[in-house]
């Protein structure tokens, strides 16, 4: 039996996401969809995905941004981006106008050979990238907790997972995914809140070990 192939989707709409989740599933794909440049990155340089299909407007990094990033950092698996507007981008693969053109896409990824997946290849440039994202959701997340915004606390804790545990911080990443559990599911209360904080400390505390090496 042929293996799927796996597919990152990136699109900041919510109803545009869902369609292309379901035409990709559709197309005998395994996929994952992520809603910005942000996440995008970090999925992709886990190397367990074939293709990436990029939206290019989105919040916190556009999608020509997030491609130029992993260029430079020597992905070379194929990427195609979607745009409302007729664009020219050196580095993607192909650039699809929306509404995306399913027959076409069927074809491409048809062509596409399925890639094995990769160990992530560290190098300083990405660990300082890594650690100054994490800085900066250390404040973000202090800020979000101290006006008490669980939404935007547990989408900071599912930021933090996706890129912790490629960079040794396997404990942080099971804590963010526990916390982000517990932010989706139960109202914050004191005990709630508490853990939020140890959370924020141990965040900032494997910032300040990055420091000190």
């Amino acid at each position: 039996m042929t293996a799927k192939k796996r597919i990152l989707i990136a699109e900041d709409d919510s109803f545009l996401l869902s369609l292309l989740d379901l035409q990709c599933s559709s197309l005998n794909m395994q996929t994952c969809c992520v809603g910005n440049g942000e996440l995008l990155v970090a999925e992709a340089l886990s190397y367990t995905f074939d293709i990436i299909l990029t939206d290019i407007q989105m919040p916190l990094c556009d999608g020509i941004e997030a491609m130029q990033i992993l260029r430079r950092l020597g992905y070379d698996r194929p990427v195609f981006a979607m745009s409302a507007d007729s664009l020219e981008c050196e580095g993607f693969d192909y650039i699809f106008e929306k509404p995306v053109n399913v027959e076409l896409l069927a074809e491409l990824l048809s062509g596409t050979p399925t890639q094995q997946p990769l160990p992530l290849q560290l190098n300083s440039q990405l660990t300082n990238l890594f650690y100054q994202n994490l800085a900066q959701l250390s404040q973000d997340f202090a800020t979000a907790l101290n006006n008490e915004e669980r939404e935007q606390m547990r989408l900071i804790c599912h930021k933090i997972k996706g890129g912790a545990a490629s960079f040794g911080h396997g404990a942080l990443s099971q804590l963010a995914d526990h916390l982000q559990q517990r932010l989706l599911l139960q109202k914050l209360d004191l005990t709630l809140l508490n853990e939020c904080q140890q959370f924020l400390l141990v965040t900032q505390q494997a910032g300040a070990d990055n420091e000190r090496t």
